[in-house]
């Protein structure tokens, strides 16, 4: 079996070998139909890039777990594969299989999607006034959340704090130094 030379990373994430590699570069053309049954064709815009990989990685456990942690950052990447370079890449989806022949080690598809980034403009007209602004007057976006905007404590300290998976409400529990937190916690 031979492998695909590209460089050997996934974003930070370190690969032994790549058994194959499918890129997908599409454009959408858009069609309008009119009143005698013709479609317009006028108008095309790329679609984002896709590379599938299928990799094999030793210490499945640790690789499968690396690649997910990575993918659960959603910070873009760029890729280097045997055809292209490949900015701002993120893993869209991860297949792992596991059989009788593959225990040992990491036998993953691996999806990877471009992300096109953008930034907003604004424009200023004759009176000084800036529009398209988020929460300003003529505005189709509201502003960012606020601690002082939100409509209750609950809400703003979401906004300011870190939101953690399973984000739920405690209560802080205090000792005294002769008390053990476990027999606190049990009411005795």
């Amino acid at each position: 079996m031979s492998a695909i030379a590209f460089s050997r990373l996934i974003g930070p994430v370190p690969v032994d070998c790549v058994i194959s590699e499918k890129h997908e570069s599409d454009i959408e053309i858009t069609e309008i139909p009119i009143e005698s049954g013709a479609r317009i064709t006028d108008h095309a815009f790329v679609l984002p890039k896709r590379v599938v990989l299928d990799i094999a990685n030793d210490n499945a456990a640790a690789a499968y777990n690396a690649f997910v942690a990575f993918q659960s950052t959603r910070v873009p990447f760029q890729l280097v594969t045997g055809l292209s370079l490949y900015r701002n890449m993120l893993i869209k989806r991860l297949t792992a299989d596991r059989d009788k022949d593959s225990a040992r080690i990491l036998r993953c598809t691996v999806e990877l999607q471009e992300i096109i980034i953008v930034s907003t403009g604004y424009t200023t007209d004759t009176s000084g006034r800036t529009s398209g602004e988020p929460g300003g007057k003529d505005s189709t976006r509201s502003t960012r959340l606020s601690k002082e905007l939100s409509g209750d404590t609950t809400t703003g300290d979401r906004v300011t704090e870190t939101i953690q998976r399973g984000d739920t409400g405690f209560d802080n529990v205090t000792t005294s130094d002769d008390t053990s937190y476990l027999k606190t916690m049990l009411g005795g």
